[in-house]
């Protein structure tokens, strides 16, 4: 029986000799702690900035459609109250300019027996669909009437314009 001769052995390679040294262990965990703690904090502020800034986006949105809405109705009444329906006439939407020519418009705004001496604008109501402000109309004659007026945004312009009133 013959036996396969034994290999050597591997020599040892260049560098260290086994065993390694361990890697130091003294305050990985506080090291840990603080990054994992910097990094929340972090996330935390940028998290709390978006949300911030979110909310006073839209709280300026809301206060810039309001007084774009009242700049568009009050342009319009006091057009109606100092009698310049031609005035008051461009500051309808196109399709309200489709269904009354001016002429039609100056005439019923004429006949009115109910002429407007004076009006105190509302809040815009973004909770429909649509944008619509309330006004509180005074009359010559003495009367005075809760009207809403409903507003379109031209595609053209972006500026609010009256489209009709309920």
């Amino acid at each position: 029986m013959t036996h396969a001769p034994a290999t050597p052995p591997v020599p040892p390679g260049p560098g260290a000799a086994p065993p390694f040294p361990a890697a130091p262990t003294e305050g990985s965990g506080t090291r840990t702690g603080w990054a994992l703690g910097v990094a929340g904090l972090i996330v935390a502020l940028c998290c709390g900035g978006g949300l911030v800034a979110g909310v006073g986006l839209a709280v300026t949105g809301v206060k810039a459609i309001n007084e774009r809405a009242r700049v568009a109705v009050g342009g319009y009444l006091g057009a109606l109250h100092d009698k310049r329906y031609e005035d008051a006439y461009e500051l309808l939407c196109e399709s309200e300019q489709r269904r009354l020519d001016l002429a039609r418009f100056t005439s019923r705004e004429q006949a009115r027996p109910d002429q407007i001496a004076s009006y105190e604008l509302g809040e815009v109501d973004l909770g429909s669909a649509d944008i619509t402000l309330p006004v509180t109309e005074r009359y010559t004659d003495g009367d005075t009437a809760q009207v809403t007026y409903l507003l379109v945004q031209d595609p053209k312009t972006t500026a609010l314009e009256v489209c009709g009133r309920r």
